[in-house]
């Protein structure tokens, strides 16, 4: 009969094993060819060939569409830093332009 104790350490060794399991994203499964003939060998070096092949295609196919999202991203951003820039180089010029005014009041006054 299960005691709480090795319930306990059951289910931590279930949480160890989902623990594990979650820290291998993902495994790559390579058989060993040495013990396989020549041409079998050839074949499985092949597939294996032909396989990493289509994973560096979509590994590329992925890159391209993170790129083209970032260069997206980038002109847009560059857009709006140049819309900033014509917004505080509007706002520098109606400051001088209201400081000189200000000058100009105080002048009168004085006077």
């Amino acid at each position: 009969m299960p005691t709480a104790a090795s319930a306990e350490s059951e289910s931590d060794s279930g949480s160890d094993n989902e623990r594990d399991a979650s820290l291998v994203l993902e495994r790559n499964i390579v058989s060993s060819t040495a013990s396989l003939e020549p041409l079998e060998r050839l074949e499985a070096l092949q597939r294996r060939n032909t396989d990493l092949g289509r994973k560096l295609m979509e590994a590329e196919r992925t890159l391209q569409n993170r790129l083209a999202d970032h260069e997206s991203e980038l002109e847009e951003m560059q857009g709006k830093l140049e819309e900033m820039r014509s917004e505080l180089s509007a706002t520098k010029r109606e400051e001088k332009e209201l400081r000189s005014k200000e000058v100009n009041h105080f002048r009168l006054f004085l006077a």
